[in-house]
């Protein structure tokens, strides 16, 4: 084995990574280090100091961070870079790919967590538990009559994006009682209906929905997908959750749909910006839940995420295939 040869973590106090699962899939291949990146776009005088510390890195498992066409040419050794979860967006995929080198990602990994929050935000929206919550803690008010809230029972649930968290969070819903329906322009209609949805266009999604989950990747076309004329065909007092990827939505239209009452809530767990720009209207409106991107964040889907990268990460740098390729580069490095 190359003396050169080790793998990068990218894991922050903020962004952990669970390291044990790593070390056990490459042990024998490559030893681990942890690089914290910031989870923000660099200027080009901090991204060649981080290129500095990568040097030499055959691997880079990327929690926070930004892999750009300018830091891959400052890393000739880079051979894959495997994502922590199952989104991209943070990786210039067409970069690795001209450049030779491998990106993975790990899907269904955090597909539980991510359902199990979806689900609770609904809940916290439809019975008002932050909002009682945080009266009784510290106004010391007691009594159910301003805290009356609704049952997710005989609601309408709409999915945007029926992948491995749509799916589960559509299963979770049918047991609670709630009709699920489901928009997905990747799937046949036949396909979304054995993930336990009923396919609708997202124009009929959005005028039917009580509910309105987002569960759809980051991409060019799904870039404010709810914003101010989406919001406008949503049913009137819906409640929109979102764990999925911030600039999915349109803060300014979502802060004005809630002043206005068009919205009767929203749970979101991701921004466009993060770390948020404190400036943002979506602070301060009301009627909202914010929790800080932690949707995947839990003991064991963490463990697996690790693992699952780890594992692909180790037969990459053995001259393998990974399991779960994003890219395949005609030349690799």
């Amino acid at each position: 084995m190359p003396a050169r040869r080790w793998v990068a973590v990218t894991a922050t106090a903020d962004f952990p990574v669970a390291l044990a699962p790593v070390k056990e899939a490459l042990a024998g291949v490559a030893p681990v280090r942890t690089v914290p990146l910031p989870f923000r776009p660099l200027g080009r005088a901090e991204e060649a100091t981080f290129a500095k510390k990568l040097q030499g890195a055959e691997g880079i498992l990327l929690r926070p961070g930004y892999v750009t066409p300018s830091l891959l040419d400052q890393l000739p050794a880079l051979k894959a870079v495997a994502v922590h979860g199952a989104g991209v967006d943070q990786v210039d995929v067409p970069a690795c790919t001209e450049r030779g080198v491998l990106v993975t990602n790990a899907p269904g990994a955090n597909a539980d967590a991510v359902a199990e929050l979806a689900l609770g935000l609904m809940l916290s929206l439809a019975r008002r538990i932050p909002e009682a919550a945080r009266r009784v803690s510290q106004e010391r008010v007691w009594g159910e009559a301003r805290h009356t809230g609704r049952e997710l029972k005989g609601k309408t649930l709409g999915i945007v994006g029926v992948g491995q968290i749509g799916a589960r969070l559509a299963r979770m819903a049918a047991a609670a009682g709630m009709e699920v329906a489901a928009f997905d322009p990747a799937l046949p209609a036949a396909e979304i209906r054995r993930r336990g949805a009923r396919p609708l266009t997202l124009e009929r999604l959005l005028r039917e929905a009580d509910y309105l989950s987002l569960h759809a990747p980051l991409i060019p076309s799904t870039h404010h997908l709810i914003g101010r004329k989406a919001i406008a065909r949503m049913k009137k007092g819906a409640f929109l959750v979102n764990c999925a990827r911030g600039p999915l939505v349109d803060e300014l239209a979502v802060a004005r749909a809630l002043r206005s009452g068009r919205l009767a809530g929203a749970a979101l767990d991701v921004l466009e910006g993060e770390p948020p720009d404190p400036r943002s209207p979506i602070f301060g409106a009301p009627n909202l839940i914010l929790t800080p991107h932690m949707a995947g964040s839990t003991v064991e889907a963490l463990e697996a995420i690790a693992r699952t990268a780890g594992e692909d990460l180790a037969r990459v740098l053995s001259g393998k295939l990974p399991r779960f390729p994003v890219n395949r580069p005609k030349r690799r490095r």
